[in-house]
C-alpha cells in the first residue's frame, strides 16, 4: 500500500535536502585551513620575466642566487608563468616565514620592476566561509567529489619489482683476469698472460648471458682491479641465479686454464609472493611523509606490480626519483690503498690506487670494499639539521643492538676510510678519527630538499628489491580543468535535451520525470561523495549513460500508462497498472547493466573501474527515482481534478469509433 500524499511531499523534500547537504556540504565544520607554517609565497610581475620556457631554469637560478645572497634558506624557486613566481623557504615557524616573506619581496623589488604579492597556492586551498557560528560555517555549495588524476592533474605510475643477483669471481693475486701491461716481478708470473682485456672480458660475459635469454639492460659487468669480476643480473628465481653463476664459473675455468677461479657467496633477492606487499608499505611511508602529496592511491597489481596515483603532484620527477630509490644505505670499509681524488669537492667518482699509482672508478672501489653495516641497522628517527658550515646534513642513530658493534668496529679501524653509500653512490668518505658511539651525520653539499628526501628515505626503510617504472602518465592541472569544463558542458546540454524531450513528448508525466531527474543528479553526487568514489573522465561518461537509463525506465512506464488510460481506466488504476507492468522490464534491464558494471570493475584497469563505479551508482539511483519518486509524484498529481485531461499525458483525442472499440474490448 502506497503512503498517503501528505507524506510524499515532505519525504521527497527530505530526501532532496539530505542529498544536497551530503553532496554539496554547504554547512560543515569551519575549515581553519592552511598549513601550520605557510612558507610558500607567490609574486606577480608587471612585465614577463622570461621570454620562453627554455629560459626558465636559468632565470630561476638567477633569482635563487639573489635570495641566497640575502641570507635566505630556500626550499624551492619556481616560475609558474612568465609573470608569476613562487618562492618557498625552509622556515620552521610562522614568525620566521613572515620575516622571510618581507625579505623575499624586498629583494625582488630591488631587482625587478612591478613586483607585487599575489594569491599564494596554499591560500587558494582555504575556502572562505559565508558565515560562521561556533565550530560550523556556511560555504558556497560545491560538489564534494574526489577528482581523479585525469580531472585534477597528477601522476599515474606503474612500478614493477625486479629480482637482482650479484655474483663475484676472484683469481689469485698473481693471475690477473685482464691485461694491464704492468711489469711483474717473478718469472712464473711473467709467463702468465690473461686472454682478455677488461673491455673484452665484459663483452664476453654479456654475450654469454644474453644467450641465456637475458636482455642487455638486465646485466651489469664490473672488473674490480685485475683479479675480481662482479656480475649483476636479474634472474627469475633462485634456480636461474644459480644456473647463471655456474655458467660464468665454467666459462672462466675454460678460458683461464690452470687458474683457480673462486666464486664468492652470491647475494640475491627475488620477487616472492609477499614482496609487493612490503614494497607497497614502504612506498606508502615515503609518500605520506611528503607534505606536497595529498591522498595518494597505492594499489598492488598481481605479485610484482604497484600502481601509484598522486593527484596534484607539483614535481613528478622528484617523486619518481624517491619512488625508484632503493634507499639501501651501506657503511663500507674501503681498502687501505684507495683514497678519493676530489674529496674536497664532494666528488667520489674517482679514487687513487696507491699500489699502481693510477686512478680507478668508484665502481671498482665499491666492488673491493666490505659492507659492515646497512640502513637496516638504523633507527627510523633520522633528522635534518644545519651543519657547521651552513650546509644541510642528516643525522642518524643505530639500533641499540648494533651500537656496541659499531663502536668496536670504528675503534678497530681508526685511520681507515669508511664510505657511506646510498644506492651504490658514495655520499661521504670520512676518515675514522676515533671510536663512534653509534650515531653520526650524513653530509655532502645537500640542499634542504635533498636532505629532507634522504631523511624520509632512511626513515621509511630500504626497498627489498629494485623497482622499474613500467608506465608513467602525467596529466597537467590545466588539461584536467579543461576536461572538466568540456564534460560539464556536454552533460548540461545532454540533460537539457533529455528534459525537453520528456516534457514535449510526455507532457505532465514528462515534467514530473524531469523533477525526479533533478533529484537523481543530487543523489548521484551525494552517494559518490559519501563513499569517497573517485570521479574520473570515464566516470562522468558513466553518469551521463546512466541518465539515459533513468529516462528509459520512465519511457517504459509512461507508455504503459498511456495504454491503460486509452483503455478508459481510472487515473489511479492506470498509474498502478502502468508501473506494475513496466517493473519486470525495468528490473531486467537494470540488473543486467549492474552485472556488466560489476564485471568491468572486477576485470578492468583504473580508468575502466572509474566508469564502472559511476555507472553502478547511477543505475542504483535511477532505479529509486524512476520507480519510487516518479510514482509518488504521478499518483499525487493524478488525483487532482485538473490532471484528468488525457491530453496532459500525450493521448490524442478519441473518435467515436475508437471509443466504441475500446468499450467492446
Amino acid at each position: 500500500m502506497q503512503p498517503r500524499p501528505k507524506v510524499w511531499i515532505p519525504t521527497i523534500l527530505l530526501i532532496f535536502i539530505a542529498a544536497f547537504l551530503m553532496g554539496f556540504a554547504p554547512i560543515r565544520r569551519a575549515d581553519r585551513g592552511g598549513f601550520d607554517v605557510d612558507s610558500r609565497f607567490a609574486f606577480s610581475f608587471a612585465e614577463p620575466i622570461i621570454a620562453s620556457d627554455s629560459e626558465s631554469n636559468a632565470k630561476e637560478d638567477e633569482i635563487r642566487q639573489l635570495l641566497i645572497d640575502k641570507g635566505l634558506n630556500l626550499a624551492d624557486v619556481d616560475i609558474v608563468e612568465n609573470t608569476l613566481l613562487e618562492v618557498e623557504t625552509t622556515a620552521l615557524d610562522q614568525d620566521s616565514a613572515d620575516a622571510d616573506f618581507i625579505a623575499v619581496l624586498a629583494t625582488l623589488q630591488e631587482n625587478f620592476d612591478g613586483v607585487a604579492e599575489t594569491v599564494n597556492a596554499a591560500e587558494e586551498e582555504v575556502e572562505t566561509p559565508i558565515a560562521e557560528w561556533g565550530p560550523f560555517a556556511i560555504y558556497t555549495p560545491s560538489p564534494q567529489l574526489k577528482l581523479g588524476l585525469d580531472l585534477q592533474g597528477g601522476a599515474h605510475v606503474v612500478l614493477r619489482c625486479l629480482p637482482s643477483a650479484e655474483m663475484a669471481f676472484l683469481s689469485p693475486p698473481d693471475r690477473p683476469l685482464v691485461k694491464t701491461g704492468a711489469p711483474v716481478e717473478d718469472a712464473e708470473a711473467d709467463a702468465w698472460q690473461p686472454p682478455y682485456t677488461e673491455a673484452q672480458l665484459k663483452e664476453a660475459i654479456m654475450v654469454l648471458l644474453q644467450r641465456e635469454g637475458l636482455e642487455p639492460a638486465q646485466i651489469r659487468v664490473t672488473v674490480a682491479g685485475t683479479n675480481r669480476l662482479v656480475v649483476e643480473t636479474q634472474p627469475r628465481n633462485k634456480a636461474a641465479a644459480e644456473s647463471q653463476n655456474e655458467l660464468i664459473k665454467n666459462y672462466l675455468a675454460q678460458n683461464y686454464p690452470g687458474v683457480t677461479i673462486e666464486a664468492a657467496e652470491m647475494k640475491a633477492v627475488f620477487v616472492e609472493r609477499e614482496t609487493a606487499d612490503k614494497v607497497k608499505y614502504i612506498i606508502e611511508q615515503r609518500l605520506y611523509s611528503m607534505g606536497d602529496i595529498r591522498e595518494p592511491v597505492i594499489q598492488k597489481q598481481g605479485d610484482d606490480r604497484i600502481i601509484v596515483e598522486m593527484p596534484g603532484v607539483r614535481d613528478p620527477q622528484r617523486v619518481l626519483d624517491i619512488l625508484k630509490s632503493t634507499a639501501m644505505l651501506e657503511f663500507r670499509l674501503i681498502p687501505a690503498r684507495y683514497t678519493p681524488v676530489n674529496a674536497s669537492l664532494d666528488d667520489y667518482s674517482e679514487w687513487e690506487d696507491a699500489q699502481t699509482k693510477q686512478n680507478v672508478s668508484w665502481e671498482q672501489v665499491r666492488a673491493e670494499s666490505e659492507i659492515n653495516f646497512t640502513g637496516r641497522d638504523l633507527l627510523p628517527i633520522s633528522k635534518v639539521q644545519s651543519g657547521q658550515t651552513g650546509d644541510w646534513v642528516v643525522s642518524f642513530d643505530l639500533r641499540p643492538d648494533q651500537k656496541d658493534d659499531f663502536h668496536e668496529f670504528t675503534r678497530r679501524n681508526i685511520g681507515r676510510i669508511m664510505a657511506i653509500v646510498l644506492d651504490r653512490e658514495c655520499k661521504m668518505a670520512p676518515n675514522i678519527r676515533s671510536a663512534i658511539p653509534g650515531a653520526g651525520v650524513i653530509e655532502g653539499n645537500m640542499t634542504a630538499e635533498d636532505a629532507g628526501d634522504l631523511k624520509l628515505l632512511l626513515n621509511a626503510g630500504a626497498l627489498p628489491v629494485p623497482l622499474e617504472i613500467v608506465e608513467n602518465r602525467t596529466v597537467s592541472a590545466t588539461l584536467g580543468q579543461d576536461s572538466i569544463n568540456k564534460s560539464l558542458r556536454a552533460a548540461f546540454f545532454g540533460v537539457i535535451a533529455v528534459m525537453l524531450f520528456m516534457l514535449i513528448y510526455y507532457r505532465l508525466p514528462g515534467l514530473l520525470a524531469d523533477i525526479a531527474l533533478v533529484l537523481y543528479m543530487a543523489l548521484v553526487v551525494a552517494v559518490t561523495a559519501y563513499f569517497g568514489a573517485e570521479l574520473t573522465l570515464p566516470g562522468i561518461a558513466g553518469v551521463i549513460l546512466s541518465l539515459g537509463t533513468a529516462v528509459d525506465a520512465n519511457v517504459i512506464i509512461f507508455e504503459r500508462l498511456k495504454e491503460e488510460l486509452w483503455a478508459r481506466k481510472s487515473m489511479r488504476a492506470a498509474i498502478t497498472a502502468g508501473f506494475d507492468r513496466a517493473w519486470t522490464a525495468i528490473l531486467d534491464a537494470n540488473v543486467t547493466t549492474l552485472i556488466t558494471a560489476a564485471v568491468l570493475y572486477w576485470l578492468g584497469t583504473s580508468l575502466i573501474k572509474g566508469f564502472a563505479v559511476m555507472l553502478f551508482i547511477g543505475i542504483a539511483c535511477s532505479l529509486f527515482t524512476a520507480v519510487t519518486i516518479t510514482r509518488w509524484l504521478l499518483t499525487m498529481v493524478g488525483e487532482a481534478p485538473w490532471a484528468q485531461n488525457p491530453s496532459l499525458y500525450g493521448l490524442p483525442s478519441r473518435t467515436t469509433a475508437q471509443a466504441s472499440d475500446t468499450d467492446n474490448a
